[in-house]
């Protein structure tokens, strides 16, 4: 491709031809072209066997759009992205830790005078590209000295503090800096809302190691391919040429199974599953294939005249370039092994990719930044249908981001599912000490309990409608194994609330105080007579809570009525009195 030994030139290539845009993976920014990360992948993979420097530099702009796609206001994505795709600068460039490999955040920060003071060290690799700007995440100090939760920011390579040092590689092909930085940053510079940038930090820097694993794939291959030529060429020494085919044929079954981990991690990313642990094993196998095929290729080709010189220094700069980012081969291996000692990070990949969720059951007094989301997604949910809403509508709600929603809910799914656990958790609050108020008789038990169920419906409609039209109509088919679980525990919830006015009507029965039926069949219409006001009410202008009163009064007086039975059809005629007897009867007592 033009520009293949200029990272620069060929990343101006692809945006002048719309690859960029269309790269960047859908699940990472709104504006981008859709592609997903096994896409990606693939891309840095071919890319990286033909121009291993631009696959770097490829890798580095797509993956410091990531956090600010997550985290960022309208105008830091926009901005990203227009630097990205419309050439008018490069993208911001994600700080690593200095430690090479580690997670952990490269920077500390704490509050000084209204302003954020970010202090530490990191390290990048620019693949042979300017870069104008570093997200950086930094943990906050705590009193005992300790790091607390993480925020991300976008630093301006220039501003007053920031110190880089960069190295060119050979022949300026590739280049890897260290950064040290003592920085006053405002807040127009955070990324998201302060404290709340853990999980996108370690989600980005697993996102990285995936994008690292495609390269060192698509450098073994290319490096595979370079050997095997130059065996097959006459001339060479038949004994070593069988040698060296025995190695080459190790090499060939270690890059096949680095690949299968490869775009197994990749598929996983594109699930939502966590990838921490997948994209360590992938860029721990992909990086040995790497090393292992670079010298034995750099032993099969020696001096042969027909082994192009340029292409060779080409990949051993991509290696050193690499080893930089990702750091070595031990990091991963001790990232593994912590994860074998102390499984904390799932092998299985059912972990989000994205923030965790809170799951745990949730109170009327939940936190208010919670109670706003669940709010906000209640009616969003509500009005535009499940499928039709986003986690950016509902950001857009709230006047926040989509990463501070990801940092408590992990999918679309998880906030439905919270939705609904709320506002059963919410009836359940508001019934179950009338139901248990022995003092009353079962009757006027009953009849309390329809009543405040009428006011729940009218104070909280938004989400009533979503518990009346069905948990289990809105989710069919669209949960996994984890999700399926907390979703059976809204159920129990659900049936858990249902199974109260069940014996209420039960204890009416026994009591003598509503006639012999079966409760179980009675809750139905008595649900149906209550929740049917979510498909006519509307609060009207200077509705007041008395108002709410005498429609909860109506309701519950109609639905206990109903379980009455005061009109039986097997004690009515079946048919009106013919006409003429009527007005003979008429007649009659005319005279």
């Amino acid at each position: 491709m033009p520009g293949a030994l200029d990272p620069a030139a060929a990343l101006q290539s692809m945006r002048e031809a719309g690859l960029l845009v269309k790269l960047l993976p859908s699940r990472s920014h709104k504006r981008g072209g859709g592609a997903s990360f096994t896409s990606l992948v693939a891309a840095l993979e071919g890319l990286a066997m033909g121009a291993p420097l631009a696959a770097a530099a490829l890798a580095q702009a797509v993956i410091g759009t990531v956090p600010v796609a997550q985290l960022g206001s309208a105008r830091q994505k926009a901005a990203s992205l227009d630097a990205l795709v419309h050439g008018d600068g490069a993208a911001p460039v994600l700080l690593r830790n200095a430690d090479a490999g580690a997670d952990e955040a490269p920077m500390r920060v704490a509050l000084q005078q209204g302003d954020w003071l970010l202090e530490g060290g990191g390290r990048w690799g620019a693949a042979g590209v300017e870069a104008p700007a570093f997200v950086v995440f930094a943990s906050h100090r705590q009193a005992n000295g300790e790091s607390g939760q993480a925020s991300a920011f976008i630093i301006p390579r220039f501003a007053a503090g920031v110190s880089v040092h960069a190295t060119s590689g050979p022949a300026g092909m590739a280049s890897e800096g260290t950064l040290q930085m003592q920085v006053l940053a405002d807040g127009s510079l955070l990324l998201g809302p302060a404290g709340q940038a853990a999980s996108v930090m370690a989600a980005t820097f697993a996102l990285d190691r995936l994008a690292s694993a495609a390269q060192a794939s698509g450098l073994a291959i290319a490096a595979y391919e370079e050997a095997s030529k130059t065996l097959g060429l006459a001339g060479s020494d038949a004994q070593e040429a069988e040698r060296s085919s025995l190695k080459l044929a190790h090499c060939a079954t270690a890059i096949s199974a680095a690949r299968m981990m490869l775009y197994e991690a990749a598929r996983a990313a594109d699930s939502g599953e966590d990838i921490r642990l997948a994209s360590a094993k992938a860029l721990l196998c992909a990086m040995e294939c790497a090393e292992r095929m670079l010298n034995l290729t750099v032993q099969v080709v020696g001096g042969h005249p027909s082994v192009d010189a340029a292409r060779m220094h080409q990949f051993l700069a991509a290696r050193r370039l690499q080893q930089s980012v990702a750091g070595p081969a031990e990091r991963q291996a001790a990232r593994i092994a912590r994860a074998i000692v102390q499984p904390s990070i799932s092998s299985r990949g059912d972990e989000p990719l994205m923030p965790k969720a809170t799951t745990e059951p949730r109170t009327p007094e939940m936190p208010d930044r919670v109670s706003e989301i669940l709010d906000a997604a209640a009616d969003a949910f509500d009005q535009q249908g499940y499928d039709a809403t986003t986690l950016d509508h509902i950001g857009d709600a709230l006047g926040v981001t989509k990463g501070s929603i990801y940092y408590h809910y992990r999918s679309k799914v998880e906030l439905f599912v919270a939705v609904y656990r709320r506002v059963m958790e919410m009836n359940l609050e508001t019934i179950s000490p009338i139901a248990e108020d022995e003092a009353l008789l079962p009757l006027e038990r009953l009849y309390r309990m329809a009543h405040a169920h009428s006011l729940q419906v009218m104070k909280h409609l938004s989400y009533q409608r979503l518990a009346v039209h069905g948990i289990e109509a809105q989710l069919m088919g669209r949960v996994n194994e984890d999700q399926r679980a907390k979703l059976n525990e809204v159920i129990v919830l659900r049936d858990r609330y249902q199974e109260i006015f069940v014996r209420a009507i039960s204890q009416a029965v026994e009591a003598g105080e509503l006639p012999q039926q079966d409760a179980r069949m009675a809750v139905k219409p008595l649900f149906g007579a209550l929740n049917c006001t979510t498909m006519w009410y509307q609060p009207r202008p200077g509705e007041t809570a008395a108002d709410r009163e005498r429609i909860g009064d109506q309701l519950a007086g109609f639905a206990i009525s109903g379980l009455t039975q005061s009109y039986r059809s097997d004690n009515v005629p079946t048919s009106r009195p013919t006409a003429a007897p009527q007005r003979a009867r008429r007649s009659a007592k005319a005279h």
